[in-house]
């Protein structure tokens, strides 16, 4: 049996959901770091689900529009963009069962999100029109222009977190292109990196052997930038390590 973990890859879809799709560079990410993408259909079932799960090493949360408020118990606000029901339906129920099960996680912008959300945190629904500043730092400008291979702010990292582990670094240079970010963080989760601004960049539950999400896009930067690609390099071997553990469980 191949140690090559598959990953499953949630993904977006158009306006009418007639099309469901996903950036060829999250699944060339996962390739570089020595797994196999598989696009995950939001039409899922709970059933269907389960079986799915019972099959997969790994998740990604890919980025994407943004969540719907009244899944945190919010009403609309002013700088709300496109939500998208069905995605959002499925990704929480997703997450959820992935962090029952234990399944490795990696979330991307939206999948950070999506993974407070799920645990009982609550968004920023706009950055600019409700972010609370500091007058020593102000906020930032968190949507860049430049292309997504070149990073436009640092992100300061936490020591003892499983991303300073993974980066080995206190600061990285990140790109940046969200408007909403993590207001109550769930219990569960353990922030481990903010923007000098104070917005949250990164979380984890440390109770969880790989539960982790990033506000930034490392898939747009995994190619010229190394903490980018070892992101994903120990994502996916944590997905094998999950693998290899069932398989070992279903033996005995």
């Amino acid at each position: 049996m191949s140690d090559i973990p598959i990953i499953g890859v949630s993904g977006s879809v158009d306006p009418d959901e007639s099309k469901q799709m996903i950036l060829r560079d999250y699944m060339k990410a996962i390739l570089a770091a020595g797994g196999i993408p598989l696009l995950l259909s939001l039409d899922m079932q709970q059933e269907q689900l389960e079986i799915c799960l019972s099959r997969l090493d790994g998740v990604m949360l890919a980025g994407g529009g943004d969540v719907d408020p009244a899944l945190y118990g919010c009403r609309p606000q002013r700088g709300l963009g496109q939500v998208d029901p069905l995605r959002d339906r499925f990704e929480l129920r997703l997450t959820r069962a992935c962090h029952s099960l234990r399944i490795p996680v990696l979330g991307i912008c939206r999948g950070l999100q999506v993974m407070n959300v799920a645990l009982g945190g609550t968004l920023y629904q706009d950055l600019p029109s409700h972010y609370l500043q500091e007058r020593e730092h102000p906020l930032l400008q968190h949507r860049q222009t430049e292309p997504g291979n070149i990073a436009s702010h640092p992100v300061w990292v936490e020591e003892n977190s499983l991303l300073h582990d993974i980066v080995k670094q206190r600061e990285l240079k990140v790109n940046t292109f969200h408007h909403q970010a993590l207001w109550e963080v769930s219990p569960s989760l353990h922030v481990c990196a903010k923007a000098p601004d104070g917005v949250i960049e990164a979380a984890q539950d440390r109770a969880h052997p790989f539960f982790l999400g990033v506000q930034w896009h490392p898939e747009r930067m995994y190619r010229e930038d190394s903490p980018s690609l070892a992101l994903f390099t120990a994502f996916v071997q944590a997905a094998a390590a999950h693998a290899r553990q069932e398989r070992e469980g279903s033996a005995l």
